[in-house]
């Protein structure tokens, strides 16, 4: 029998005692009637089925002792006496009726046996009444108390609390005519329970029911055998409920075979937290009540077979196989005591033990469980969710359960097996589309492989997948996690930790990341891992060393997904190109380039973005690096040549390397860039371009073995090297020379630094270095041409097709070298110089200063402009600087007479020597007088000033025929046989003298003079060669054979007497004005009749 509540409905519960009794009336009537006939029955043994008459009669004096609210009906009464003396009535069909007809007990039969001494003594006192057939419905109301109706149209009689049931108990065997009764029972008996409180209805059939009275207990037992909906085998259950006479307290015992737990669940509230278990228990129970039907205490032990942990039908169960428990219950504590609990499955094994309390447990179902529970040894690989089954040794649970809804709070869950310690804390409810979780957890530490085996296989399996295949080893500590689930929304998992000495495989076909250390983090789809410090063995080049990197996948649910990884590396420059050389990029190996491209260290940010698949095609791959190398130095990045530099600056995409910064190009300090295309159609084609200095040992660095004083000072120079595979580099170099002196004294050229000019240059870096083109201009200085060295690397030749140099030069020039440690040959090959000009151009002249490696010179000049009418042609000479420009020569004047000549330095110019042993040729080649014949010249040209000379010629033996002027002159003084001679043989002349002044556009005649034995003639005065001007003036002495006795009382060349004159006008139209007085005059005299004569400023 089940406790209700303490509630009593007023009049109700009278009526009810009322209809008890009457009951027991009726039952007493029923044995005085068969007294009558008992000592007959006794001897037939032949039932007896009393008349109509005495069971009305029967029934009327039970109804008279009735209260008049109840009556009883009896269909039939039948009398047996067995053979032991004992007489026993059966009563058919008995109804106990309420005022208003309806029935409130329907029996099919009961039987009753009367005790023999009583019978013997004349007493007829029932010992044992059995029911059968009976149909029993009790219902549990909302409020505790309990209806019982017997028989299928029985009405309801109210229990309201356990002490009226005992008490009516009680009431009952203290009746004299009940006072032997020793057993009531039920056979056949139908129950149906229907709990309005837990909201459920179970129907028992084949129940049996004993109540047994004795002196000093009374005892109630049923059993039962509960029906399965489902058509299965029905559970069993047996219940005993003792009191003790005198005592209100009573004893619960039960045993239940294959009882659901949801039904034990809803017997009695301390087990009401069975109810979300789906399995059938088996075990017993004992429970002691007070005398108010409250517990007092409370065991079970109970064991089950194949079952699962599902509070919701919607609710994915966690199954077991065996599962066992056994318990107490302390109501003053509200507290369940779990001595033992069991659970064996392929998903979960557990032995574990613990407490909790149920507040709220005494006044009906409890508000929620409040447990602690202490793990012996838990292991779990549910339906192959873990790798491998996970075991911890010891551990505890804290944990609030609400059964309706339901909904579990985890505080604390600790897991503890070999040192790793795994703390938890979360909640689960079950709700109507399924579970909904949410769970936190911390690990101290685990490997990778373990944790792997703690993680769900079905829980984001994808991320799972990955970290399975890619991250090896290593030890993680500090892990944290967490976990949602919810019936509308996909799982989510958190997971973050931190490792070392782990190994981290980013590609497949890339080395991995080795003993590193970090720590990473797992939200829903994205997957995050920083490496703090760790390295990586490419094939070449030494360890890398990897800090502060970032491993990260947006989203690991994508096929393929996606990867972004950021490494920081410190190592050589070989290891990090041969990093870059492996599968699938093999970008160096494309290019046709090797990884050995140079020393140093390099600290490189490597940016990779990459589909997470078996095999990646390089076009798939989006990449970026960069960093610095430092220390740097190669003799491959340009084959031959040495780079160094304290800092350069890396960068590589897909499309190719460029490595940045200042160095120096052997001696030659450059700010550039090294650019390497990758791919195979690039044909591996790569480039080094940027600003260099020109300095002289830029020169040396190529060994051009430049005259010293040619380069002095710096300027910025823009280059650019192309390198393809298979080919030499080649090498193109522009500069503006700003800053740079240059000078070639050889030509007497030279560029200021502070003025600007122009160097173009491209080359072929091969052994040896060719220069295919060599502009250069600069200093009045324009030079096109090329530059060969030898297969030693010394200078073979720097040729010049066409050097122009402030319009005085403009001719082939090449600076031929002559071997270590030889000055170069300066070469000219046909052009012209203009020395007219030559002043003008403020350029320097030829001379130089002596100062420096003397050079040879060798000239071989098309021509030679002397001034605007007299040029010299086909010059041919050999020069040499050493102490100057000097040397000596030969050439045609305007093309026609020979000469011979000789320079040497002076004041900083060049100082000439003309002979010729054509005298009258040269004179009449340069237009002074065109029939001039032999003779010898002797020519001294001496600098004056910047641009002039000072000279003096010597002629002997010459002659001179058809002269104008001279014929004007001879005319004019009527010397008719001079004129004869000058027009036939022509006039000799012994020798001539001459001094003059050279200045640009003009010639002074300082004094001049020719004697023959016919004549002498003197000179003086000026030629513009601008305007071709003429404004002379002399003397002529005819018969100079006697007449030049006076010569020694007047100047060379003029006789005692003779004639003044003078030529002005213009060169092709000269006037002649002849004074015939200055004959009478002494040629000492003379000077009275002259004009000054005009000369240069």
């Amino acid at each position: 029998m089940t406790v209700g509540g303490d509630q009593q409905e007023p009049g109700r519960s009278g009526r009810s005692r009322r209809g008890r009794v009457s009951l027991w009336l009726l039952l007493s009537l029923a044995l005085l009637a068969g007294v009558a006939g008992f000592a007959t029955l006794a001897l037939t043994g032949r039932p007896l089925p009393l008349p109509v008459w005495a069971v009305s009669e029967a029934e009327a004096r039970i109804n008279r002792a009735l209260s008049p609210a109840l009556s009883v009906s009896v269909g039939g009464i039948v009398l047996t006496v067995e053979p032991n003396w004992i007489p026993r009535l059966r009563l058919d069909d008995v109804r106990l009726l309420q005022a208003d007809g309806r029935v409130l007990v329907s029996l099919p039969e009961a039987r009753v046996a009367f005790d023999r001494g009583a019978a013997l003594r004349g007493a007829l006192h029932p010992k044992v009444i059995t029911l059968s057939g009976a149909r029993i419905a009790l219902r549990r109301m909302r409020d505790g108390r309990f209806d019982l109706a017997m028989g299928e149209q029985g009405g309801g009689l109210r229990i309201a609390s356990y002490a009226e049931a005992r008490e009516a108990v009680d009431r009952m065997f203290a009746l004299p005519l009940l006072a032997d009764l020793a057993r009531i029972e039920a056979e056949g008996t139908t129950l149906t329970l229907d709990d309005r409180r837990a909201g459920r209805t179970w129907q028992a059939g084949d129940g049996r029911l004993a109540l047994v009275n004795r002196p000093d207990r009374r005892a109630l037992e049923l059993g039962l055998s509960l029906l399965d909906p489902g058509g299965g085998a029905p559970a069993q259950a047996v219940m005993t409920f003792v009191t003790t006479p005198g005592s209100p307290e009573a004893r619960i015992s039960a045993t239940v075979d294959q009882v659901a737990a949801s039904d034990i669940a809803a017997q009695a509230a301390p087990v009401a937290w069975l109810e979300v278990l789906d399995t059938a228990l088996s075990g017993g129970f004992s429970a002691a009540l007070d005398g108010e039907g409250r517990l007092t205490r409370f065991e079970a032990t109970l064991d089950s077979g194949e079952g699962a942990l599902q509070p919701r039908p919607e609710t994915k169960p966690i199954a077991f196989d065996r599962a066992g428990m056994a318990f107490s219950y302390d109501p003053a504590r509200e507290r369940l005591n779990l001595t033992r609990l069991e659970v064996q499955g392929r998903s979960l094994r557990l032995s574990a033990q613990g407490h909790a309390y149920l507040p709220g447990v005494s006044e009906g179902l409890p508000r929620e469980i409040l447990a602690q529970i202490r793990f012996e040894d838990a292991s779990a690989d549910p339906d192959g969710l873990f790798e491998t089954p996970v075991h911890f040794s010891e551990g505890a649970l804290d944990l609030r359960m609400r059964l309706d809804p339901f909904r579990v709070e985890i505080g604390q869950l600790a897991l503890v097996e070999q040192g790793r310690r795994l703390i938890g804390r979360g909640r689960a409810s079950a709700e109507e589309g399924g579970w909904r979780v949410a769970f936190d957890l911390g690990l101290n530490e685990i490997s990778h492989s373990d944790l792997l085996a703690l993680w769900p296989l079905a829980l984001v399996p994808k991320t799972r997948s990955w970290l399975a295949e890619n991250v090896q080893e290593g030890r993680l500590f500090e892990v944290e996690a967490g976990l949602r689930t919810s019936p509308d929304a996909e799982t989510r998992l958190s997971l973050g930790y931190e490792f070392r000495d782990g190994d981290v495989r980013y590609l497949k076909t890339l080395p991995p990341i080795e003993k590193g250390s970090g720590y990473a983090v797992i939200e829903d789809r994205r997957y995050l891992m920083v490496l703090e410090e760790g390295r990586v063995t490419p094939p070449t080049g030494g360890p890398i060393r990897v800090t502060r990197s970032v491993f990260e996948v947006p989203d690991v649910s994508q096929r393929p997904a996606r990867a972004r990884i950021s490494l920081n590396s410190e190592s050589g420059v070989t290891a990090a190109l041969s990093l870059l050389d492996q599968p699938p990029f093999r970008f160096l190996e494309k290019a046709g380039r090797s990884v050995d491209l140079g020393e140093g260290r390099a600290v490189m940010e490597t940016v990779l973005d990459l589909p997470l698949k078996q095999k990646v095609r390089p076009d798939e791959v989006d990449f970026s690096v960069r960093g610095t190398i430092s220390d740097f130095r190669s003799e491959t990045l340009v084959p031959g040549r040495t780079i160094t530099a304290p800092s350069l600056a890396l960068e590589a995409m897909p499309e190719g390397l460029r490595v940045s910064g200042a160095g120096r190009f052997g001696r030659v300090p450059f700010d550039g860039a090294y650019r390497l295309a990758f791919g195979p159609e690039t044909g591996g084609r790569a480039t080094v371009e940027g600003t260099a200095t020109l300095t002289p040992p830029a020169a040396e660095e190529f060994n051009l073995n430049l005259p010293p004083g040619t380069l002095e000072g710096a300027a910025p120079g823009r280059f650019r090297i192309e390198m393809a595979k298979g080919a030499e580099p080649r090498l193109t170099l522009s500069s503006d020379l700003d800053g740079l002196r240059m000078g070639l004294a050889a030509i007497g050229w030279s560029k200021p630094a502070g003025r600007s000019g122009r160097l173009e240059l491209a080359a072929t870096l091969g052994k040896p270095v060719t220069v295919e083109k060599l502009v250069l201009e600069g200093g009045g200085l324009s030079a096109t041409g090329r530059v060969t060295l030898r297969a030693d690397g010394g200078l073979d030749a720097v040729r010049f097709d066409r050097v122009r140099l402030n319009g005085w030069l403009d001719a082939p020039v090449t600076l031929a070298g002559r071997g270590t440690g030889q000055p170069i040959e300066v070469q000219v090959r046909g052009g012209s110089v203009d020395l007219t000009r030559l002043g003008a151009a403020g350029g320097g002249g030829a001379g130089g200063s002596g100062g420096g490696t003397p050079l040879p010179i060798l000239v071989a000049l098309d021509r030679l402009q002397v001034t605007s009418g007299i040029a010299l042609t086909d010059v041919e000479g050999r020069f040499g600087t050493r102490g100057g420009f000097n040397g000596g020569f030969r050439g045609r004047v305007n093309g026609r007479a020979a000469v011979e000549g000789t320079v040497v330095p002076m004041n900083g110019r060049s100082a000439v020597r003309l002979r010729s042993r054509d005298a009258g040729g040269v004179i009449a080649s340069a237009g002074i007088f065109p029939d001039a014949r032999g003779g010898d010249l002797d020519l001294h040209l001496v600098p004056e000033g910047r641009e002039g000379y000072r000279g003096r010629a010597v002629v002997s033996n010459f002659r001179v025929t058809n002269a104008p002027v001279l014929a004007a002159l001879l005319n004019a003084v009527s010397v008719v046989g001079l004129l004869e001679q000058l027009n036939g043989d022509g006039l000799l002349f012994a020798e001539g003298d001459a001094e003059f002044r050279i200045q640009p556009g003009a010639v002074e005649i300082s004094q001049a003079s020719a004697v023959g034995a016919s004549m002498g003639v003197t000179l003086a005065g000026l030629y513009r060669a601008g305007d071709r001007r003429l404004d002379l003036q002399g003397v002529i002495s005819p018969i100079y054979l006697l007449n030049g006795i006076g010569s020694l009382l007047t100047r060379r060349g003029e006789g005692l007497f003779g004639f003044n004159y003078s030529v002005t006008g213009s060169a092709d139209r000269p006037a002649v004005t002849v004074n015939p007085l200055s004959i009478l005059t002494p040629g000492m005299f003379r000077e009275i009749f002259r004009r000054p004569v005009p000369v240069l400023p």
